[in-house]
């Protein structure tokens, strides 16, 4: 008797139900081990880069990839914890980026993911109230899973995901994006912890060699040259470097490097308009995060700004050590991350640095100064003790020989003391300026004429002539020194910036009505591109004194006559 296939003595019904199930369960068994791989393969992913912009951008692929999203974003919360600092998204191609303008800034449904730092999942994203809608030209979105992301406690971030392609986002959708944020939040500390390494040990090796550069530099030219090396090394699109400015409430640009520095640098700005000011004052760094000015606020004028947009910026307090003495300010476009506490902390450490290079650079030129002002008095000595006493004794001689001459050789010997006693004033005038006042503060507007000079002669190719005629220490003095200094050096910086002139001289005298300051050079002539604030400072200046001033330029060369009346209370003093 052969053997025969016998079944449980149970309804066929029942046992169908049974095998399905023993077939569902390895379905979901096998799916599960599926979805498993793939988030053990989309951790991989994630954790196998350790540049900080690819490890976001991976991981809302490997988000959407994980769930079958057909849209994904990963928003980076800003510093301040208000809105979305960066939004990194995939599933949206440039047309409808285009289409949509402005990316979202953490409003609506995503500002609740950011405010509640627990998962949101819905079926449907319009009938929760907490939607604000979409704008005009996005993509239909359905589905929503919203989960954040936590770096050693504190949300970094949230991962945003869209449209799931089976109908709705499930529990263990939810569990497995929760899984991989867990490991994205770990990927993200680690390529955090690197970049700042790497920050610090970029700026460590720049901050020495900027450092070198500043020894190699003239004085007058340390700030130029400090810009030209930092903006060479950042990753910003403007920089600045800030100090008092000559008058009371001001901040003057030692130099400006970058997007719109051509309009900033060498510029006096009042204090109040900028950051800077309370950096001047406190001696704190600052960081300013990412703004929107809006129609009724003034956008800081060292930050860059698109349209009511104003981008991050950092101010560097710089300091000897006892008095803060400028500001550094660095700036990005908007759109850009904001700066984060190691970039403040780099940059204290790199302001420390520059200080010390720049006192290293002044005192260095202190002591070619103190070695060059021996020298000036030791010409000086030589030209008062030995020359003019040669020639005092010539012009003596001269004249006791004209009492022995008939009256034509009589004539010539007289005008020969004549011109022996000129030179014996223009030697007088040599010694005169070899030897300025040791202090400054009581200086005359003769010897602080003659010290703005000295400081415009090192940045052109001949010392710039300087002439005093008639009674000048007698009628400019007090405020009219201030004035007056004011505008030589203004117009001596102008000559130096902008003339590629090879020749320069300041002429300021003095007569029975006027002050007048004339300075001239051969350069180029005024360029249509120069900034006019300047020139229209000064013509404001003399304006409020009662005077003009006459601006002369050509091809050949420019002529400023600078000239105010002298007033009743100026001739007092001289009667």
């Amino acid at each position: 008797m052969s053997d025969s296939i016998s079944f449980p003595d149970l309804p066929r019904s029942e046992l169908d139900r049974t095998i399905d199930e023993l077939i569902a369960r390895a379905n979901e068994v096998r799916q599960s081990q599926g979805r498993l791989r793939a988030l053990l393969r989309a951790t991989q992913a994630v954790a196998e880069e350790i540049d900080l912009g690819v490890v976001l951008r991976r991981i809302v692929e490997a988000a959407v990839e994980l769930v079958g999203a057909e849209y994904g974003a990963l928003g980076v919360i800003a510093p301040d914890g208000h809105g979305l600092e960066a939004f990194i998204h995939v599933g949206l191609d440039s047309d409808a980026v285009d289409r949509i303008g402005h990316l979202p800034e953490g409003h609506g449904l995503l500002g609740a993911v950011i405010s509640d730092s627990e998962p949101i999942r819905l079926e449907r994203i319009r009938t929760d109230p907490r939607s604000s809608g979409f704008p005009s030209g996005h993509p239909e979105m359905e589905g929503f899973l919203g989960v954040p992301i936590r770096v050693h406690g504190a949300v970094y971030g949230n991962l945003y995901l869209t449209n799931p392609r089976r109908g709705h986002f499930s529990d263990e959708d939810e569990q497995l994006v929760g899984a991989l944020a867990a490991t994205a939040a770990s990927a993200i500390d680690h390529a955090r912890i690197l970049l700042e390494a790497r920050t610090r040990e970029r700026w460590m090796t720049s901050s020495a060699e900027i450092a070198v550069a500043l020894s190699d530099t003239d004085a007058n030219r340390a700030y130029a040259t400090l810009a030209e090396e930092l903006i060479s090394r950042s990753d910003s699109q403007l920089l600045t470097i800030l100090v008092p400015g000559h008058e009371p409430g001001t901040v003057h640009v030692a130099a400006a490097r970058g997007e719109g520095a051509a309009a900033l640098d060498g510029t006096d700005l009042r204090a109040a308009t900028t950051l800077a000011t309370e950096v001047l004052d406190s001696g704190t760094s600052i960081i300013a995060p990412p703004v929107h000015t809006g129609a009724d606020r003034h956008a800081d004028p060292f930050t860059i700004t698109r349209g009511e947009a104003t981008g991050p910026a950092i101010y560097i307090a710089l300091t000897d050590g006892t008095t803060v003495w400028g500001v550094l300010v660095t700036a990005r476009e908007p759109g850009r991350p904001s700066f984060t506490p190691t970039d403040l902390d780099v940059g204290v450490d790199l302001g420390e640095r520059i200080s010390v290079a720049l006192a290293l650079a002044r005192a260095r030129e202190d002591q070619q100064r103190v070695v060059m002002l021996e020298d000036r008095g030791r010409i000086a000595r030589d030209l008062h003790d030995h020359v003019i006493q040669d020639l005092f004794g010539t012009g003596l001689e001269l004249q006791s020989l004209s009492a022995t001459t008939g009256p034509e050789d009589r004539a010539r010997l007289d005008e020969a003391v004549a011109r022996i006693d000129r030179v014996i004033v223009q030697i007088r005038k040599i010694v005169f300026a070899l030897n300025p006042p040791a202090d400054d503060t009581s200086a005359t507007a003769r010897h602080r004429v003659l010290d703005i000079a000295a400081d415009a002669s090192k940045a052109l190719p001949n010392p710039v002539t300087v002439s005093f005629i008639g009674p000048v220490d007698l009628f400019v003095n007090s405020g009219l020194a201030d004035e007056v200094t004011a505008v030589v050096r203004e117009l001596l910086s102008n000559v130096v910036k902008h003339s590629g002139a090879a020749d320069a001289g300041v002429t300021l005298s003095v007569d029975d009505a006027d002050i007048r300051v004339e300075v001239s050079d051969d350069g180029i002539g005024l360029p249509p591109t120069v900034h006019m604030s300047g020139l229209a400072n000064l013509t404001a200046r003399a304006a409020s004194l009662g005077g003009t001033m006459d601006v002369s330029s050509s091809a050949n060369g420019t002529r400023v006559t600078w000239r105010i009346p002298i007033r009743d209370d100026d001739e007092s003093r001289n009667g």
